[in-house]
């Protein structure tokens, strides 16, 4: 029996600390960075992963240490690595990258070292997807380093000629290997769990930026875009994010430039000037996010970094939120405009939505889960700025009952953020009703006031269902929930079935009732059962459209017509 050649264990653990190092340093690439900062892989991500990991095994090959006519090296923890941080795909393309490198350099194991290289990043890849990324931790990382390990000597002792030099070769570099590439992975896999932390905190910290200037720009744009109010608003930006410069523009000229160079960009100068040249020409990062209104480009707000300063994802996540506010502020100051020359039904609903209440409530929540849950909150800005993006697109007014769904489930996934266990929903919708066309933004008001009116004050919250169905050639679809109900009192005299405006969200829900009798007739639209202690029930009726295909469009002419 061959005892552990102790020069050859030192000789292995050197390179593991090596490897450790090149480890760390690929870890502070800014495209690792990026790369990690997606919650989801797109298939590009996954391949620049597989080929930074493939060069990772490679490297591992060759700071290889030649033993018995094979070699002990680190190559396999490239696609261990790859495949627990990126899946499956990611870890072959590893394996099959630092297989490569092996099968050149020969050696009687050359054929179980290759085949087995890619099998690990296989197997790694399918403990990330049991798992998933956030659940793989040092102790599972370890582990699947372990057993992977088992499968390279076995596959090297099944397949290697002749049997006894394998075994003789194994007996040398067997434990240490497996312990040393074993403990590699554990620390890289701790590495990159560490900097998504930094990320997470970073998002965290710049959740709350977004917040803090939304709250302080929130009256700045209430007389339109201008050089005043742009001022204003770069002026606040540039104090909060400490950039090199901050510039917003409409479509032809400069209306604000604060920061290194505003000397140069005074405003009405054209746009593209002598800095944003210079910014190119030099690789400065520019983070340009548009501002638009009703799908049009109304002007851009730009944020220049300091120079060598790289753009961070989570930097122009911020960027782009303060640009979708902004572009929401321009758009409801445009509604003022035009409800004051137009009274148009569909003005006036798309204005009741942008609740006050209903925005500040959610800030509120979003700075609760600031530091507690940093991904959480994260993604409520994003659902908070979709919601509001999709009631502002003042685009085709009517949608499919699919589309309307979307909108009422990203209103959803904002309240139950607020209420949590005290508010939930049940949808039962047949697929058939789905392409059935709606005039847009009709269910939302009628679930706000549920869960306004119903849930959210009655003590331990309540249900609110949505159902659809079809009858008698309509459509029906229900809003039930068991809140506090409304009272006789409450209800319209001349029409029982129809709450007042008294109700805080009445005029919303008038306006969708309108709007139905307007494209439709009288005969359609709301209708209200209400028993006080028990619940509201509100029924939408709509002439049902055989053609579904064509639906839209048939109830778009019938509209304009």
């Amino acid at each position: 029996m061959l005892w552990p050649d102790w020069v050859l264990i030192w000789s292995i653990i050197q390179n593991i600390s090596l490897v450790g190092i090149i480890g760390y340093l690929v870890t502070r690439i800014s495209v690792f960075h990026r790369t990690l900062s997606y919650s989801h892989f797109r298939t590009y991500d996954k391949l620049i992963l597989g080929l930074i990991f493939g060069v990772f095994s490679a490297f591992g090959n060759w700071i290889g240490i030649p033993v018995l006519g094979s070699m002990a090296n680190q190559r396999i923890v490239g696609p261990i690595v790859g495949g627990l941080l990126g899946g499956p795909l990611v870890g072959v393309i590893a394996g099959i990258i630092g297989g490569l490198t092996r099968y050149f350099m020969g050696g009687f194991t050359v054929w179980p070292s290759v085949i087995s290289n890619v099998i690990v990043g296989y197997i790694s890849g399918m403990v990330y997807n049991h798992y998933g990324s956030q659940r793989i931790n040092i102790k599972i990382a370890f582990i699947t380093a372990v057993v992977c390990e088992g499968i390279l000597k076995l596959m090297i002792l099944t397949m290697s000629k002749p049997f006894q030099t394998a075994w003789q070769l194994e007996q040398v570099i067997g434990i240490a290997t497996t312990i040393s590439n074993s403990m590699a992975v554990a620390f890289f896999v701790y590495i990159v769990h560490d900097i998504i932390h930094e990320q997470h905190k970073a998002q965290a910290l710049s959740v709350q930026q977004a917040i803090s200037m939304i709250q302080k720009t929130s009256d700045f744009l209430q007389q339109g875009l201008n050089e005043e109010s742009a001022t204003k608003v770069a002026k606040r930006i540039y104090q909060e994010t400490k950039a090199g410069a901050v510039a917003i523009t409409d479509t032809e000229k400069v209306l604000a430039f604060v920061g290194s160079g505003e000397e140069q960009h005074l405003p009405g100068m054209p746009i593209f000037t002598a800095e944003t040249k210079c910014a190119i020409k030099n690789k400065q990062a520019v983070i340009d996010a548009p501002l638009m209104v009703s799908n049009e480009l109304v002007g851009t707000l730009k944020l220049y970094k300091k120079k060598n300063q790289i753009i961070e994802p989570h930097e122009a996540e911020l960027i782009q939120g303060i640009a979708n506010f902004l572009s929401l502020q321009l758009a409801q100051q445009k509604l003022d405009k035009q409800q004051l020359l137009l009274l148009q039904t569909e003005y006036s609903m798309l204005k009741a939505q942008i609740s006050p209440h209903f925005f500040f409530n959610t800030l509120t929540t979003i700075q609760a889960l600031i530091m507690s849950k940093p991904e959480k909150a994260a993604a409520l800005i994003k659902d908070l700025a979709i919601f509001f993006r999709k009631t502002l697109k003042l685009g085709s007014e009517i949608v499919s009952l699919r589309e309307e769904l979307d909108s009422v489930n990203t209103y959803l996934r904002i309240e139950k953020a607020r209420f949590q266990n005290q508010m939930h929903v049940s949808i039962n919708i047949p697929e058939k009703l789905l392409n059935h066309p709606l005039p847009v933004f009709t269910l939302q008001p009628l679930v706000e006031n549920a869960i306004r009116h119903g849930i959210s004050i009655k003590k331990g919250g309540g249900t609110v269902q949505i159902v659809a169905y079809y009858k008698e050639e309509q459509l029906f679809v229900k809003i039930i929930d068991d809140g506090v109900g409304i009272s006789n009192y409450q209800l319209q005299d001349n029409n029982p079935k129809f709450p007042p405006s008294s109700t805080g969200s009445g005029i919303g829900l008038c306006n969708v009732h309108r709007r139905i009798q307007k494209i439709y007739g009288s005969e359609f639209g709301l209708q209200f059962i209400s028993i006080v202690g028990q619940g509201t029930e509100v029924t939408l009726n709509l002439p049902w459209t055989e053609e579904e295909s064509g639906a839209i469009e048939k109830v778009k002419s019938t509209h304009c017509g």
